[in-house]
């Protein structure tokens, strides 16, 4: 029995909405149309004197008969609805009266606002044209049309919470005969109270207020409207109805106890029956921001769903420098993937490398097993790239995963062990010599923490050298630092390291790497500790379609980032090449990857319930942030430029606000705050083989450390 409620609970309202609502609005846009019409006529019929045809027809100007004359055409075939309910509702509030006569403004007003708000339904000019107008290349007509997108997801819940605290004030005027000026304001009843007994219409109210057992409350006020005795089609007792049924058809809305009672029965009736092996089935490959945000966007829709990650963990990706400096532990950044998702019961975590796509089969491949699919989100972020010198990557390794970030924090705690028990000035300069390619945001944040922890993180520890004289030099094959900041907050960057006293050198490129330094033109840099921070490219997901990547290894995609000529396979974050910049490349950002993941969650959600499509993908971009040390930073929010102390600050705040799991915010601000204030670092732990170096995977006697 109860399987069956929940069962009819967490269907029924989907269908009454797909199925009611398009119509009733069609019918609202006939009422209006006519009601416009009859008094348009009314209106031509007046005298000047006021007597009827004492003085012939009235006619109104050119404009306003123009007007008043093609509104009715247009609601009743349903285009320009929005701005044409705009206009009735602009005449409404002025007192005019013009176009929809004297009677009740507050339930025309309501049913004005509803077809602003969600447009003319699918039953209209509107509809046909919507699909078409998302792909027109002139940009205002673009922007209307994400316009009425926002506005339709945004303000219908507010739309419907206050339409039902209307409707409560207005049957609950019966208790309240100092509020007289309030009846039929909703009802079309007049003076005359709808609902009697007194305690009925208080209960109704309430119902209605607090949005619970909405429908059935809206139905019930619907059939207790007295409909026998309407006589024209304009009366307002037909628009109530209209309404009231709009209610019924669409529900609550966010703001109510049946929209919370509708989440609980969805949640326990998977928990029932679990989730039906029919449903379309979405598998996302990567669980990275973008990956993460396609899933939690799915949440709510009927459907299976499958996330594959060759890791069992979330990463916040824009710390790990701080688990390779040994400021913070990996677990401060990483979420388990199963505990993102235990309450979201449509959702299977499987662990696995994915090694190919069969797009014609419908099937991915992870090893030997097969799983099917309807969608296919690949997520499969990026990965380091030399520029076609992958013999470097044992000697200079990058920052992409936990494994790298504490393979990295080891090397560098080790390179201090090692300078301490060096034979040589030479060796041990070498092995105090740190060399980071790449002067990007992840280059610059290295290179600012591996110069405070070598300067303030280790004072007095060792005996035999001062961690203060390493030497922190940043290469940069480009003119200025942080390219993709403006000129000014590179300056900025650069003073700041300087300041830290690392070795800033511009462009300067690497002509080799290997187990004792690095080669940058005629020089030889003696350096033990190289690392890659200079490019990334995207993971082989083209090569597992069989298409040809762009020169970075991504996908190009479609303005709905679709693959071309793939049904229903879409890619993101750094695997997709998408220009929904205004027209520029989407930067390969974790904003960039969760805004991608969630737009393409709500395409599948538009797809699979059948309604409109969200417009082509446009990338909104927040600002840059890259921090450098203690009190520097630079950031770029809008037109805003930030450095020093204000950007640090900001810096911090956001970092935490983003990351995954309460605890892992509290822990990292308490971590931060003991090394603002001791300037000691928490986690300098060095893990792996003590045997091996971890540049090149040579051999190190035991001796060597003593």
């Amino acid at each position: 029995m109860l399987r069956n409620i929940l069962r009819f609970a967490s269907v029924s309202g989907p269908v009454l909405r797909s199925v009611c609502t398009p119509w009733l609005l069609f019918f609202t846009r006939l009422w209006f149309g006519q009601v416009v019409f009859v008094h348009q006529i009314m209106a031509m019929a007046e005298t000047s004197h006021g007597g009827p045809f004492s003085d012939g027809l009235h006619v109104p100007s050119g404009l306003d008969a123009a007007l008043h004359g093609v509104v009715p055409l247009l609601l009743t075939i349903g285009l320009l609805t929005r701005p044409v309910a705009l206009v009735l509702i602009a005449e409404v509030i002025s007192g005019s009266h013009g176009a929809l006569g004297v009677g009740t403004q507050g339930v025309r007003l309501a049913l004005l606002a509803w077809l602003v708000v969600s447009g003319a339904g699918s039953v209209s000019v509107d509809n046909l044209l919507a699909r078409g107008l998302s792909w027109v290349p002139f940009r205002p007509i673009r922007l209307v049309r994400e316009a009425y997108v926002r506005i339709e997801r945004y303000l219908c819940p507010l739309l419907l919470f206050a339409v039902r605290a209307a409707f409560a004030v207005s049957i609950a005027d019966t208790m309240l005969p100092t509020m007289s000026w309030v009846h039929g304001a909703m009802l079309g009843t007049g003076s005359a109270p709808l609902v009697h007994p007194a305690w009925l219409a208080v209960a109704l109210a309430l119902l209605f207020a607090l949005g619970c057992a909405t429908r059935l409350t809206a139905l019930f006020v619907a059939m207790m409207v007295p409909v026998a005795g309407i006589a024209m089609s304009t009366d307002d007792r037909l628009a109530s109805l209209f309404l009231l049924l709009l209610v019924v058809a669409a529900g609550a809305g966010t703001f109510s106890l049946d929209w919370l009672a509708a989440r609980w029965f969805r949640m326990r009736a998977q928990r029932i029956d679990g989730v039906p092996e029919n449903l379309p089935h979405v598998v996302v490959v990567g669980g990275g921001f973008g990956g993460v945000a396609t899933v939690q966007g799915l949440r709510n829709s009927r459907c299976r769903i499958t996330l594959i990650d060759q890791h069992n963990h979330h990463l916040f990706q824009p710390l790990l420098y701080q688990v390779a400096t040994a400021a913070l532990s990996p677990s401060e950044i990483a979420t388990p993937i199963r505990s993102l998702f235990r309450h979201q019961r449509n959702v299977q975590v499987r662990l696995g490398e994915v090694t190919g796509v069969d797009s014609a089969a419908r099937e991915i491949q992870i090893g030997m097993a097969r799983v099917d699919f309807d969608y296919l989100v690949l997520a499969t972020g990026a990965r380091h790239s030399y520029f076609g010198k992958d013999s470097w990557a044992p000697f200079a390794p990058g920052l992409k995963s936990i494994d790298d970030a504490t393979a990295v924090r080891s090397r560098l705690l080790r390179a201090f062990e090692q300078a301490e028990s060096a034979a040589t000035e030479t060796e041990r300069a070498a092995c105090l010599t740190f060399v980071i390619v790449g002067g990007g945001p992840t280059g610059i944040e290295l290179a600012g923490a591996i110069a405070e922890l070598a300067r303030h993180g280790m004072t007095e520890e060792y005996r035999s050298i001062d961690p203060s004289t390493a030497r922190v030099i940043l290469l940069q094959s480009g003119p200025r630092l942080l390219p993709a900041f403006p000129a000014a907050l590179s300056s900025a960057a650069e003073d700041s390291l300087r300041a830290l006293g690392v070795e800033v050198r511009l462009e300067t490129r690497v002509q080799g790497v290997d187990d004792n330094g690095v080669d940058i033109g005629q020089q030889r840099i003696e350096a033990r500790t190289v690392l890659w921070a200079a490019g990334v490219e995207a993971s082989p997901a083209a090569q597992w379609l069989n298409l040809k990547a762009e020169q970075s290894g991504r996908i190009a995609v479609r303005d709905d980032l679709s693959v071309p000529g793939l049904q229903r396979i879409f890619a993101i974050g750094d695997t997709a090449a998408s220009l929904s910049w205004n027209g520029t490349a989407a930067p390969g950002l974790a904003p960039a990857a969760k805004q991608q993941g969630r737009y393409v969650a709500r395409l599948i959600v538009a797809e699979l319930t059948a309604r409109r499509p969200p417009p082509p993908f446009c990338y909104r971009h927040f600002g840059n942030l890259a921090t450098i040390g203690r009190q520097a930073a630079v950031a770029e929010i809008g037109k805003l430029r930030l450095w020093g102390a204000p950007a640090w600050w900001f810096w911090g705040a956001t970092h935490i606000a983003f990351l995954a799991g309460g605890r892992n915010r509290m822990i990292v601000i308490v971590d931060w705050l003991w090394a603002y204030l001791t300037y000691r670092r928490s986690t300098r732990l060095i893990t792996g083989d003590a045997r091996k170096r971890t540049d090149g995977g040579r051999r190190l006697r035991i001796d060597e450390f003593d």
